[in-house]
C-alpha cells in the first residue's frame, strides 16, 4: 500500500466531490421519500420510520462533512498540519454507510424471508448482514481512537477491507437469493410472470449499484487507502444504499398498475392452462403463488 498518498488533491479534491456527490444523493433521495409518504400512506409504521431513518442519516452526514471542509479549507486553510488529521465529522461518512447498508440489507434479508417461508435462509441471510455491520462499528470505533490518518491506515486497513468485502458478498447473495425465489414463484399467468421479471429485472439493478461500488472501494482502499477516487466513491455509498431501497419501494407503482388491467390473451392463456390440468392440487399451487406474488407487490413488505 502507497502511504504516502495522502495529499491536498486526495483528500481535499476527494472530500469535496465526494461532499457534492453525497448533496446530490440527498436531494434525490429527499424527492423519493416525500413522493413514497404521498404514494403509500397504508404502508406499516416500521417501514415508514425506517425511510425516515434513512432520510435522517443522508442529512446528518451531509452536515458533517460539510462542517469538516469547512474546518480544513476556512477555519484551517493556512495551517499545513492539518492535512494529516480528520475530524469525528470526516468519519461520519464510514458509520452513515454502515447504519445504511446494516438497514437496507435487513429489509431485503426480511424480504428474502417472506418469498421463501424459510427460516433457516433468513437467518442465514441475516446474520452475513450483522457479520458486515460488526467489522463496519469496529472500524469506526478505532478509526475515532485515533484520528490521525497514518495510524488509521496502519491499524485499520484489514478490518476496512473486509468490512467492504463482506459488505459486497452480503449485497451479492441477496440479490441471488431474491432473483431465484421470485423465478420460483412463476404461476404461468402472463401477467403474474411479467411482473415477477420486472421484480427480478430491478433487484438485479439495485443491487448490482452497492455490490460493485463496494467492490471498488475495497481495491482502491487495498491498494491506495484515502486515495481521490476512494473518497469520492465512498462519501456517497450509504446514500446509494437508501437509494436503492426506496427505488425498490417506488417499484410498487409501476407493477400495481401491470396487475390492474386484466389481458385478453392471459384470460385465454389461463382458460387453456386449467384445462390441461386435471391436478387440483396444481392449481392450487399456481393459485397460492399469483396471490403471494400481489400480496409481495401490494404490501412492499
Amino acid at each position: 500500500m502507497e502511504i504516502m498518498n495522502l495529499t491536498r488533491v486526495n483528500l481535499f479534491g476527494g472530500s469535496f466531490f465526494g461532499n457534492l456527490i453525497t448533496a446530490l444523493c440527498f436531494g434525490v433521495l429527499t424527492v423519493q421519500t416525500s413522493s413514497y409518504y404521498h404514494a403509500f400512506p397504508n404502508d406499516g409504521r416500521p417501514l415508514k420510520l425506517v425511510v425516515a431513518f434513512l432520510w435522517i442519516l443522508e442529512a446528518f452526514q451531509l452536515a458533517c462533512i460539510t462542517q469538516s471542509l469547512y474546518w480544513w479549507f476556512v477555519a484551517n486553510d493556512d495551517n499545513s498540519s492539518t492535512l494529516g488529521w480528520a475530524t469525528w465529522e470526516f468519519l461520519t461518512y464510514q458509520i452513515n454507510t454502515v447504519c445504511a447498508s446494516v438497514t437496507v440489507q435487513t429489509f431485503f434479508a426480511y424480504r428474502v424471508y417472506s418469498l421463501s417461508a424459510n427460516l433457516y435462509i433468513g437467518v442465514l441471510v441475516q446474520a452475513l448482514v450483522l457479520l458486515q455491520f460488526g467489522f463496519g462499528a469496529v472500524t469506526a470505533v478505532k478509526a475515532n481512537m485515533n484520528l490521525e490518518f497514518q495510524v488509521m491506515i496502519k491499524e485499520c486497513t484489514w478490518l476496512i477491507v473486509l468490512w467492504l468485502a463482506i459488505q459486497a458478498i452480503a449485497d451479492i447473495v441477496i440479490t441471488t437469493c431474491m432473483c431465484l425465489l421470485l423465478r420460483r414463484r412463476r404461476t404461468g399467468f402472463q401477467k403474474t410472470d411479467s411482473v415477477i421479471n420486472r421484480m427480478v429485472l430491478y433487484t438485479i439493478s439495485t443491487g448490482l449499484i452497492t455490490s460493485v461500488l463496494s467492490c471498488f472501494l475495497l481495491v482502491m482502499f487495498a491498494k491506495y487507502a484515502f486515495h481521490f477516487s476512494e473518497i469520492t466513491v465512498g462519501m456517497p455509498l450509504g446514500a446509494f444504499y437508501s437509494i436503492t431501497m426506496l427505488a425498490n419501494l417506488h417499484m410498487r407503482t409501476t407493477l400495481r398498475a401491470r396487475l390492474a388491467t386484466p389481458s385478453p390473451m392471459e384470460l385465454v392463456s389461463y382458460s387453456v392452462k386449467k384445462r390441461m390440468r386435471q391436478n387440483a392440487g396444481d392449481r392450487g399451487s399456481v393459485r397460492a403463488n399469483a396471490a403471494h406474488i400481489v400480496t409481495f407487490v401490494i404490501s412492499g413488505e
